[in-house]
């Protein structure tokens, strides 16, 4: 009778042992995952990535010091993408608000704007670009295809703008245009 009272515990103790054990490696949802160590191609990859982002960062125009066609380019792309994407928000952002002499009748014209036409299509080309002390000059080529929301046919324009940048707190901004009306 002891011995099988000694082996009915030592079953028990094994047995406790074991669900012990596999209770300590079964992650437990309450506690936070361990971190595994990476592995040298993850360290890899990540220095790759580190690379690409610090690379994009050191190419960014937007904090270009110097004026310069890619600049522009960014610049008339995030008008461009306003337009076409029907975000007035995206459009404005291209303008310099604080800098730009009627930006409250612009930001007016260009709500207006949104309200009378349904889509956009936009093409540019740079023709021609300078530099006049702090602020960059581009003269465009643009060309301008507005569908009204009342349906009907599509209104074409083009013409050659000419826009003035400067770089402010938030990077490269058009500070003015003209013709003004162009964007109305």
């Amino acid at each position: 009778m002891r011995r099988l009272v000694l082996t009915i515990a030592t079953l028990c103790l094994f047995s406790f042992s074991l669900c012990l054990a596999a209770a300590q490696q079964a992650p437990d949802s309450s506690s936070p995952p361990q971190e595994q160590p990476k592995k040298d191609s993850d360290k890899d990859k990540d220095k790759k990535d580190k690379k690409k982002k610090d690379k994009a960062k050191a190419q960014d125009p937007y904090d270009s010091a110097v004026f310069s066609q890619a600049v522009a380019n960014t610049v008339l792309n995030d008008l461009r993408d306003g337009l076409e994407g029907h975000s007035q928000r995206l459009l404005l952002s291209a303008f310099d608000q604080d800098k730009m002499d009627g930006y409250l009748t612009l930001e007016d014209q260009i709500e207006a704007m949104m309200q009378r036409y349904d889509s956009f299509r936009v093409h540019f080309r740079i023709s021609q670009s300078s530099i006049e002390g702090p602020e960059g000059v581009v003269l465009v080529d643009f060309d301008l295809e507005e569908i009204p929301r009342a349906g009907g046919a599509p209104i074409r324009r083009s013409g050659q703008v000419k826009f003035e940048m400067e770089r402010g707190r938030k990077g490269w901004k058009i500070v003015d245009f003209n013709p003004r009306g162009f964007l109305s």
